[in-house]
């Protein structure tokens, strides 16, 4: 466990060197300290609904020549919503695959999201998505955006948001932005 912290972050690789385990340590850590308070704040919310001390974080390094292509998956762990991040090992390089404070942020997105029974919530989200044409914006973006679900769009958002939410690009998105921060 890394700190004292909402998220339980286990490192996982019977192969990792101890240097490479500190490596990952250190680089987890140093994005968990640059997460927003009111995104911790939303998975205090989501740990007292689950009834839960804190919510698991996984970090689960695959080699670089691995047939895996994701750097984030998610699921539940116990009965608690989980997260995995899935860096590759390159030498003594770690890659993400992604910035990982975004990935982080990512995490926490799915984490810290309301469950599909929130009703309300989801409404407004996808009432949001609509008013700004969010899913079509991101489909012209890349294809894979086809298929996206709302809490896909509510997690590349929210890490968005968390990034920077004062970034021009919401001036295009005034709906999303009013929703993500009404939601903090």
């Amino acid at each position: 466990m890394l700190g004292e912290s909402r998220l339980n972050v286990y490192i996982l690789g019977d192969s990792l060197s101890p240097r490479q385990r500190q490596q990952i340590q250190a680089q987890v850590q140093t994005a968990l300290q640059s997460v927003p308070e009111w995104a911790l704040n939303l998975l205090d919310r989501k740990i007292e609904e689950v009834g839960v001390r804190n919510l698991p974080l996984i970090i689960e390094p695959v080699p670089d020549k691995s047939a895996e292509v994701r750097s984030l998956s998610f699921g539940e762990l116990d009965g608690r919503p989980a997260a995995k991040l899935i860096p590759r090992l390159s030498a003594d390089t770690i890659v993400w695959g992604q910035n990982r404070r975004y990935l982080v942020l990512k995490a926490v997105a799915c984490l810290a999201s309301p469950s599909p029974a929130d009703h309300e919530f989801w409404a407004g989200w996808s009432k949001a998505v609509e008013s700004d044409g969010l899913r079509s914006t991101a489909a012209g973006v890349s294809e894979h955006w086809d298929e996206a679900t709302d809490l896909d769009l509510l997690i590349e958002m929210f890490a968005a948001f968390a990034l920077d939410e004062e970034h021009s690009n919401w001036s295009g998105m005034p709906a999303v932005h009013v929703f993500l921060d009404g939601w903090r």
